[in-house]
């Protein structure tokens, strides 16, 4: 954005100038987004809540392909984690190099 496009006010708020309008889906991903929230977050499985969250789905065009990559980040994620090294084993590295 350039500064043309906004505001700063006096309170460090910022304001946009062409605010693009909402539209009918907008309401649909808001919900979206609430259920997958609960679902996946907060371990609230029941069944009118994936009934209807699969019923968003297929309305908002949520393919698995998209879904995947979101899945593909996370297993990223916990693989790069899982090869950091725990406290125990940098004090372990560092007592052999003391005894070198």
């Amino acid at each position: 954005m350039s500064e043309n496009n906004f505001s700063v006010d006096d309170f460090g708020q910022i304001h946009r100038d062409n605010v693009p309008a909402r539209d009918d889906t907008d309401a649909l991903w808001d919900e979206y987004h609430q259920l997958e929230y609960e679902i996946f977050s907060g371990n609230d499985k029941s069944p009118e809540k994936l009934a209807r969250f699969h019923e968003l789905e297929k309305q908002l065009g949520v393919s698995q392909q998209k879904k995947n990559a979101f899945l593909n980040a996370k297993n990223k994620l916990r693989a790069s984690a899982q090869q950091t090294m725990s406290v125990s084993q940098i004090l372990a590295m560092g007592k052999e190099r003391q005894n070198d």
